[in-house]
């Protein structure tokens, strides 16, 4: 990082203050751009320490939380929906529905059906031929 002293300043920074902090931040539901204006932070830095201090698997786990906080947020929002304002609280949901989504995949994301393809003509085809072999069958055996 030679070059870049505001970086290595916020990833000081950032290695000083508690992990656990940030994390929180992040279980909030705050995107990762307002965690670094409310840090006074660069997003590189942010990045740089992440990567660094390998917290992928952490800022998942607190993704995945604040994933549950937006599907709880849901639920709220249409209880208490307000009837001059539906369509901003069907857009709030709607929101909160896709950063769930995305943040919690394996939870919230739709899950991918397996595609069948029936086609009528076949079977309709291999009916017929299945009558013609039982009726060939039958009508030997009368013989």
């Amino acid at each position: 990082m030679a070059g870049t002293p505001k970086r290595r300043k916020d990833v000081a920074f950032l290695n000083e203050m508690p992990e656990d902090m940030i994390f929180s931040m992040i279980e909030a539901g705050k995107s990762i751009a307002d965690i670094c204006i409310e840090l006074g932070i660069g997003k590189r830095a942010l990045d740089d320490w992440i990567e660094e201090n390998d917290h992928s698997a952490m800022i998942t786990r607190a993704r995945a939380r604040a994933a549950d906080l937006m599907a709880c947020d849901t639920i709220k929002i249409a209880d208490s929906m307000d009837v001059d304002h539906a369509q901003r609280d069907v857009q709030r949901i709607r929101t909160r529905q896709w950063l769930a989504e995305r943040w919690d995949q394996k939870t919230y994301g739709l899950q991918k059906a397996q595609q069948v393809n029936i086609n009528i003509q076949d079977l309709r085809m291999a009916a017929l031929r299945h009558v013609e072999v039982v009726d060939d069958l039958s009508t030997e055996k009368g013989q």
